[in-house]
């Protein structure tokens, strides 16, 4: 009876090996996708990896930023060049951040979101979530916002260049500043959940 328990014991430790090695090849062949796709087109791992907001997101800041260099560079505007050449650095800045966001929403999913939860050691924990963003009115106000400068962008309004003309380098500098503030606020919030949930 002991060997048969020790041979039955040693099956199951074989097949438990088994199953954490064929997961970890499909752990690592699913990010690997994630980052090819994201590689290709902007977007597409987030999508791959069910962050469908986060992957149109990153889409839809790119064929608007390129309206936008369309639009500054055919109108005939007298057009800041720095603002031009920032418009252009955006593309790149975009297309290497959503290749970091997507390996880091890939290693999230494969340490995290796959886990039990007691297995889950205390620094893995506090880590940000990218999935906690799926849910937030930001995608919406993006989509209403940019939807709007895009018809803007295609209708090309004599009293938006008129206004560009007067106001833009003043509007750039407001939408900086409350950018910065914005993400100045996300980092906060973001210490003091990670600061509570630690002392929890």
């Amino acid at each position: 009876m002991s060997l048969l328990q020790q041979q039955s014991s040693t099956n199951k430790e074989e097949i438990q090996q088994r199953k954490q090695r064929t997961r970890r090849f499909f752990t690592r062949k699913r990010k690997f996708i994630a980052g090819l796709f994201a590689a290709l087109l902007p977007g597409l791992g987030h999508i791959y990896l069910g962050l469908f907001k986060k992957g149109i997101s990153f889409l839809f800041i790119l064929i608007l930023d390129g309206s936008a260099m369309l639009y500054f560079s055919s109108n005939g505007m007298h057009i800041n060049v720095p603002f031009l050449i920032l418009l252009g650095l955006m593309i790149p800045v975009t297309y290497f951040y959503n290749l970091y966001d997507v390996l880091q929403a890939a290693d999230y999913r494969i340490t995290l979101r796959d886990k039990e939860p007691d297995l889950i050691h205390a620094p893995l924990r506090n880590r940000h979530n990218p999935f906690a963003g799926e849910g937030s009115i930001s995608f919406g106000i993006l989509l209403v916002v940019g939807g709007m400068l895009l018809i803007l962008f295609h209708q090309k309004p004599a009293w938006l260049e008129q206004y560009i003309e007067l106001y833009g380098q003043f509007t750039v500098a407001i939408g900086l500043v409350l950018v910065g503030l914005g993400l100045l606020i996300r980092e906060k919030v973001m210490q003091r959940g990670s600061n509570t949930h630690g002392e929890g």
